[in-house]
């Protein structure tokens, strides 16, 4: 016949349970082992007396609200915001200045690289050209 089991939890440590249950039930005995082992540790305890301000604090602690994601995602957002808008104007400024500077690359280009090969060679051109050649640079 199963019996149920002494249930600890609600339990006090000045109280005994049913001796008798204890006597047949092997499970309750090590329960009740551990349960007065606990409550000498408990009784043997130093006692802390907690500061004047730790309630207080504790109370605040109850009171505030935990900070959601969602709230610190669009408190980063209205933060880079100004960023971004920065960003996109300097980013459009140059563009134009550069769009602006176009003609004086045009000028140093020119400059600094030889002119391309005209596009409309005709044989005369190409014959003249080698006759300006020495002879060495023809020949193997």
């Amino acid at each position: 016949m199963p019996e149920e089991h002494i249930p600890f939890a609600e339990l006090e440590f000045d109280e005994t349970p049913d001796q008798s249950h204890l006597n047949s039930c092997e499970e309750c005995r090590k329960g009740w082992a551990a349960f007065r082992f606990l409550g000498f540790q408990v009784k043997s305890a130093p006692q802390i007396d907690p500061p004047p301000f730790f309630s207080q604090r504790l109370a605040h602690l109850a009171q505030t609200t935990e900070v959601s994601f969602v709230f610190l995602f669009q408190r980063v957002a209205q933060q880079l915001i100004p960023v971004f808008l920065v960003l996109v104007l300097a980013t459009s400024f140059l563009l134009y200045r550069q769009t602006e500077v176009e003609p004086a690359m045009e000028y140093y280009s020119a400059v600094f690289f030889p002119e391309p090969v005209p596009e409309d060679l005709s044989v005369e051109d190409v014959v003249d050209s080698l006759r300006e050649l020495p002879e060495e640079e023809l020949l193997p």
